[in-house]
């Protein structure tokens, strides 16, 4: 595998990326390389923020004196990023009471990363990723990531915000500037018939998933825009994010691999994705 330090799996969701990670993981560890992987949701995500606030310094301090008995706790979850202070949360509520505390984690995570500002998640995405490239390139390991390079700035950027295609490759593009060092390698799946695709994982997925995905890319950014509603809109939002998402890839210089798997016929995809890898079955 050359000098890669990286692996990049993307795709609409659905479209096979979490069980090619593991894929990827499983042949990397028959080969004994230390390969974490972090998928959607991890909340140790080292490029990315899962479950996690963001607040100024004045506000911090308010949310302290209005809860002193969890001041020591709180202080324990935060993290000081430039002018603002980053309350892991989900890591918060593994530790304290839910029952006694749910109506805290609710209030904190009102001010999660993804509900803020785009300036404001683009600054701190930013020194997300040049963290995490400080310390890749120190160490021997390959990290898996899922979903972080495209599909979370996507669902931000046109997903929240409806920015142009153009800023959005523009914004892609400075972090694959940033991850150049660690020789990365991306693989980028998707279907043709994105509506097949969501309702077969409707199958597979919570009802709560469904309503939470539908409400989110519809009635905001891009899908509010264009007056989608329900489920058919959600698949019309995610046709138009596989377009962006094809056309920014077309474009990234960094080494790719783009799969078509409509047909989910995973021997020779898996078959590929070694080839690409440089890893022998």
């Amino acid at each position: 595998m050359s000098q890669t330090k990286l692996i990049l799996v993307e795709g609409i969701p659905g479209s096979g990326k979490t069980s090619t990670a593991r894929y990827i993981k499983g042949l990397l560890d028959a080969h004994g390389k230390d390969n974490p992987l972090y998928l959607e949701g991890d909340l140790n995500h080292p490029a990315d923020y899962e479950s996690v606030a963001c607040l100024d310094s004045n506000v911090y301090k308010i949310l302290i004196n209005k809860y002193p008995e969890l001041s020591e706790t709180l202080d324990s979850f935060t993290q000081t990023v430039r002018q603002y202070q980053l309350i892991y949360y989900g890591k918060l509520q593994q530790q304290i009471s839910m029952e006694k505390y749910k109506h805290i984690i609710d209030e904190i995570s009102g001010f999660d990363v993804y509900n803020g500002s785009l300036d404001r998640y683009q600054e701190l995405i930013m020194e997300r990723w040049t963290e995490f490239v400080t310390y890749a390139q120190q160490s021997e390991r390959i990290v898996i990531l899922e979903c972080c390079f495209l599909q979370n700035p996507l669902t931000m950027m046109f997903g929240r915000f409806n920015q142009s295609k153009q800023m959005i490759t523009d914004f892609i593009k400075r972090i694959e500037t940033m991850i150049q060092p660690l020789d990365p390698k991306i693989i980028y799946f998707y279907q043709d018939d994105i509506k097949s695709t969501i309702n077969r994982v409707i199958q597979e997925r919570s009802d709560e998933w469904l309503r939470h995905i539908t409400r989110y890319f519809t009635e905001q950014g891009y899908g509010k825009a264009k007056g989608y509603h329900g489920v058919d809109g959600l698949c019309e939002v995610l046709k138009v994010r596989k377009e962006y998402e094809l056309d920014i890839m077309d474009q990234l210089k960094i080494d790719k691999l783009t799969i078509n798997n409509t047909e989910f016929d995973w021997e020779p995809v898996l078959q590929e994705v070694r080839g690409f890898l440089e890893v022998a079955q």
